[in-house]
């Protein structure tokens, strides 16, 4: 090993740092938002309003779906999936650990139970370990489409009809990305998304997305109470609160934000696997650095591109690894959700020490015999490959410059720390 790194006090390999803008916000957003302002003023209301509806129906029939709602946050919109759900305390809901606590705390907040898979070399929950650990009390898999990478679905989908539970995806990071040419999010019985930092963002915002008119019916009332106003969608129905809902309303401002961005994501898209690919591709002969596995005939949106370290080969942990090229000018995260250290969510306090609701241990100990302890949970073939992950935020904007700072970059790291 030699000491060039600039972490050890060497000349790192870029100086200037890479541009901010992820998105393009616009005269065409700006003139959106003005629009909504004025109109404020002659109605007296930014909130939920036409700009709403109209982002609901292009992005679901940007999905080919026959309904969408717009909803304040990725956890509102999962909180209000299993809502719609309506799940008896107790049951079960099988998803991995390696994702967004929001992913699983509405189905905590409506009762459920959280079962923890293991995953496989695509990062993504394994559907033979998912298989494995269904149950009489399983009610829903949750598949998420990490870093934009899909699950196999085919197998969640033969498998949710063989066992009759509910398929949700989460493509909170994977806005259409596509399984075998079809879009994720509309292969499930109901599909959330996430708008706060994704590949498009209104500043905040999530969506529910499905094609059953069942689940959309009890999804809706989620964004007011289950609260049938006289000016609301649900008009003609009895004004009064039909269930226990959260009010998870989003307004006309950030809808009509996102209406223009949507226009732009496919540009977005296609800049970000782009240059995904093209850092791949120039770092293909590193042998101690393996990218996130894609199925043949998968599309990647690549939120995030990630890799995975072999520290037999290398002298330094991926914690180290990432520090490293940090220090080099090129921003990289480690483990994500601080595995390796916190660990996958399963060792997360919340769930060691079901810190829910109060002491009482539910939902863990609702029907049960003895509580579920997380503390005897473990996924070892996850914690073994996540805890060597390295991240790259993928940026639309990223010049060619850049990513040859970027390939330099992780090139020189792992050169130094080659055993």
């Amino acid at each position: 090993m030699n000491d060039s790194l600039a972490i050890h006090g060497g000349t790192p390999v870029r100086t200037t740092p890479f541009p901010q803008k992820k998105y393009d916000y616009g005269d065409d957003d700006i003139a959106a938002v003005t629009a909504v302002l004025r109109k404020g003023n002659e109605t007296g209301s930014i909130s939920r309003g036409p700009e709403q509806a109209l982002f609901e129906r292009e992005f679901a029939d940007r999905h080919g779906a026959k309904y969408a709602i717009f909803v304040n946050s990725g956890t509102s919109a999962f909180h209000t999936i299993f809502g719609a759900i309506n799940p008896d305390p107790g049951d079960e809901v099988i998803c991995t650990p390696w994702t967004s606590g929001g992913s699983l705390a509405g189905a905590l907040f409506q009762g459920c139970v959280p079962v923890f898979a293991d995953v496989d070399d695509s990062y993504c929950v394994d559907p033979v370990d998912v298989e494995a650990k269904i149950t009489s009390r399983t009610r829903a898999i949750i598949a998420v489409h990490m870093f934009g990478n899909p699950c196999d679905m085919d197998a969640y989908v033969d498998m949710c009809k063989r066992h009759g539970i509910f398929l949700v995806e989460d493509c909170s990071q994977a806005h259409f990305s596509e399984y075998q040419g079809q879009i994720v999010g509309t292969m499930g019985d109901i599909a959330g998304y996430s708008f706060s930092g994704k590949h498009i963002s209104g500043g905040g915002g999530g969506a529910v997305v499905t094609n059953n008119r069942s689940l959309w019916d009890r999804a809706l009332p989620f964004t007011d109470q289950a609260l049938n106003r006289p000016d609301g969608p649900l008009a003609e129905r009895p004004a009064a609160h039909q269930f226990l809902a959260q009010n998870f309303k989003m307004n006309d401002l950030t809808a009509a934000v996102m209406r223009v961005q949507l226009g732009k994501i496919d540009g977005y898209l296609t800049n970000k696997i782009r240059n995904a690919q093209n850092i791949i591709e120039g770092l293909s002969d590193v042998a101690e650095l393996t990218p996130q596995k894609v199925r043949p005939g998968d599309r990647h949106t690549y939120w995030n591109l990630s890799f995975t370290i072999n520290t037999d080969r290398l002298g330094c942990n991926a914690y180290e690894f990432a520090e490293a090229v940090t220090a080099e000018g090129v921003p990289m995260l480690g483990p994500y959700i601080g595995t390796g250290r916190e660990g996958p969510l399963y060792r997360n306090p919340v769930y060691t020490d079901a810190l829910m609701f109060g002491a009482s241990r539910y939902p863990l100990d609702y029907g049960r015999e003895r509580p579920v302890d997380y503390r005897l949970v473990n996924c070892p073939y996850g914690e073994d490959l996540m805890g060597r992950g390295i991240q790259l935020s993928m940026n639309a904007t990223f010049t060619e410059n850049d990513l040859g700072d970027i390939i330099q970059g992780i090139r020189k790291v792992a050169d130094h720390y080659r055993l």
